[in-house]
C-alpha cells in the first residue's frame, strides 16, 4: 500500500510540475451571449484537454457573464474565472497572461469562434517552430443576419494568404482576436500599453499592433500561420455607416497615440485637406460599387484624419 501511495504521489508531483503547453486568455465585458458561443468552440476542441486550459478575465461585467462560465465548469473543459478590476482590454490582457499556467499564451475574443482546430493547429505549429515566439492566423467574418451589399468585401475579416510566412510587420499585422505569444516574450516586453485597447464602452485600439512593433525593433520573429483560424462575429451595431466612420476615426487617433508623434498634427491636416479635395472623385466613380460604399470610401479618409489630427493633440474626449 505505501509503494502505491509512494508512486501516486510521483505522478501527481510530475503532473503539477509539468508545464501546460497553452493557455486560451478570452477577455469579456458585458458579451455573455457571445462568450457562450466562444467557449463552446473552445470546449469542442479536437485538441488533447490536457494540453490547454481556458481563462476567462471578466473586467467588471454586469450581465450574467459569471453564470456562463459556471455552466462551462461542469464540462471536460479546464476553465478559470479571473477577474480584473481596471477597466481596459489592455488591463485584461495583461493579466491574463500572468495568471496564466501555459508556456504559450493564445489570445481570443469574446465574440469569435475557433475553429474546431484551432488548439490543434496551435500545437503543430509550436512542435515544427519551437523557436517562433509570436505568431498567429487569419479570422474570416459571421453574422447571423445578412450583411448589407453596399458594406465593403473584406470588411470584418483578416486574410494574409495560404501561405506560412514571416511577417513585415510595417506592412502586415496580426489581430488580437487571433494571436499567440510565448509567455516569457510576453514577461520581457512588460505585455500590453494599457492606454491603448478598448475601455468598457469607449473605443480605442492597437494595442496588439503596438506591442508587435515593438517586437519587430528587437528582431523578434512574428509568424502568420493560415491554418490557425477563428471565426469573428460582425455586430449588428456595427453595421451602420455611422459606425465605420467612427471606427476608422479612433483606430487613426490610436496610431497617432501610438506614435507620440507632434509631426502627426500637420499629417492629419494634410490628409484632411487631400480627403475633401478627393471626396467629389470618389463619389463620381464609374464603378459597380454601391453608392453608399462609394461615400464610405470617400468620408472615410475624412474621419480618419480628424482622429489622427485629435490623437496627435492629446484629446482623449
Amino acid at each position: 500500500a505505501r509503494f502505491f501511495k509512494s508512486i501516486n504521489r510521483k505522478m501527481v508531483s510530475h503532473m503539477e510540475n509539468k508545464a501546460l503547453l497553452i493557455s486560451v486568455i478570452v477577455c469579456t465585458y458585458n458579451r455573455s451571449s457571445s462568450l457562450k458561443g466562444c467557449l463552446q468552440s473552445l470546449k469542442k476542441q479536437t485538441a488533447n484537454k490536457s494540453i490547454y486550459e481556458v481563462i476567462v478575465v471578466d473586467n467588471n461585467s454586469s450581465d450574467n457573464t459569471e453564470e456562463i462560465i459556471k455552466y462551462f465548469t461542469k464540462s471536460r473543459l479546464t476553465i478559470r474565472l479571473v477577474k480584473e478590476k481596471n477597466q481596459g482590454l489592455s488591463f485584461a490582457r495583461n493579466r491574463g497572461w500572468k495568471d496564466a499556467k501555459g508556456i504559450y499564451v493564445a489570445y481570443i475574443d469574446d465574440d469569435a469562434i475557433a475553429e474546431s482546430e484551432w488548439v490543434e493547429q496551435i500545437a503543430h505549429f509550436l512542435k515544427t517552430h519551437p523557436q517562433v515566439g509570436v505568431f498567429g492566423g487569419p479570422y474570416d467574418r459571421f453574422s447571423p443576419n445578412p450583411l448589407p451589399a453596399w458594406l465593403p468585401e473584406n470588411y470584418g475579416t483578416l486574410n494574409l494568404g495560404n501561405k506560412r510566412k514571416l511577417l513585415n510587420t510595417k506592412d502586415d499585422w496580426l489581430s488580437g482576436s487571433n494571436i499567440i505569444f510565448k509567455k516569457a516574450i510576453l514577461e520581457q516586453y512588460s505585455g500590453f500599453k494599457t492606454n491603448l485597447g478598448m475601455k468598457g464602452d469607449k473605443i480605442l485600439y492597437g494595442e496588439e499592433t503596438e506591442l508587435l512593433i515593438r517586437l519587430k525593433k528587437m528582431e523578434e520573429a512574428v509568424y502568420y500561420v493560415p491554418n490557425i483560424r477563428v471565426k469573428h462575429l460582425v455586430a449588428e451595431r456595427k453595421l451602420s455607416l455611422w459606425w465605420l466612420l467612427k471606427s476608422d476615426y479612433f483606430r487613426n487617433f490610436s496610431i497617432s497615440l501610438m506614435n507620440n508623434d507632434r509631426l502627426d498634427l500637420l499629417r492629419g491636416l494634410f490628409y484632411l485637406i487631400k480627403s475633401l479635395f478627393q471626396l467629389p472623385f470618389y463619389l463620381l466613380m464609374l464603378t459597380k460599387d454601391p453608392w453608399k460604399r462609394k461615400l464610405y470610401f470617400g468620408l472615410s479618409n475624412i474621419s480618419g484624419s480628424l482622429g489622427r489630427i485629435s490623437g496627435s493633440m492629446g484629446n482623449t474626449n
